[in-house]
């Protein structure tokens, strides 16, 4: 009975609310990114995750490859986007999308022991950088291990008790995601965008013919 609750909640108001929060949380970081003077803040974020070595970067794009895939070429989470905003997509294969998953989950744990066990210290070693790892890496793990693809089972039973923490793990990246470092994902593109918008509009706005002089 506490298992149904949970993943009733885990389903409808959890998700909503995780939801909303995630976009009042862009639209916040949006605007103040837009009142700032100096891009000093998204440099430092540029900063923190640029792959310093070549082992860092293989691991990274691995880990970002990965987790693009998973999320955005599964055919459940692409019904969710369209009974959500109407909008769609093909899906890939489960086999192309599972193995997707299980590349980022070896790329986050290939990425993390680099940032503990490296020699070259970090200052972005920091609790931001280690909740956020945890908290993607857990919607990951959890899941890969609900959807029932051996046999028509979940890897590990119960499969509502998995697919409820998967659940509840990505509603809290949700609400997580634009108050972190994970918020880069969406801030930086849309914040470069939108310089490019202001600067396309400043260069019309300069080679605008004034009036003549009387």
């Amino acid at each position: 009975m506490l298992d149904s609750r949970a993943l009733e909640f885990a389903r409808g108001a959890g998700l909503h609310w995780s939801l909303a929060i995630m976009v009042f949380g862009f639209a916040w970081r949006l605007a103040a990114t837009a009142v700032r003077r100096s891009d000093r803040d998204l440099h430092w974020v540029r900063k923190g995750f640029h792959p310093p070595t070549l082992r860092w970067q293989i691991d990274s794009y691995a880990m970002h490859a990965g987790i693009l895939v998973a999320v955005f070429g599964f055919a459940p989470h692409i019904l969710l986007v369209r009974e959500l905003t109407g909008i769609s997509w093909p899906a890939l294969p489960t086999g192309i999308v599972m193995f997707a998953a299980v590349l980022a989950i070896i790329g986050m744990a290939a990425a993390l022991a680099q940032r503990i066990f490296g020699g070259e210290p970090s200052q972005f070693s920091l609790l931001d950088d280690y909740f956020s790892w945890a908290v993607v890496f857990a919607a990951l793990a959890t899941g890969i291990a609900a959807y029932p693809h051996l046999g028509g089972t979940a890897v590990i039973a119960p499969y509502r008790a998995l697919l409820t923490a998967h659940l509840l793990c990505v509603e809290l990246l949700f609400v997580w995601l634009p108050f972190g470092k994970l918020g880069h994902v969406a801030i930086l593109p849309l914040a470069g965008a939108a310089a490019q918008f202001a600067g396309f509009l400043r260069g019309k706005i300069a080679r605008a013919p004034s009036g003549d002089a009387s």
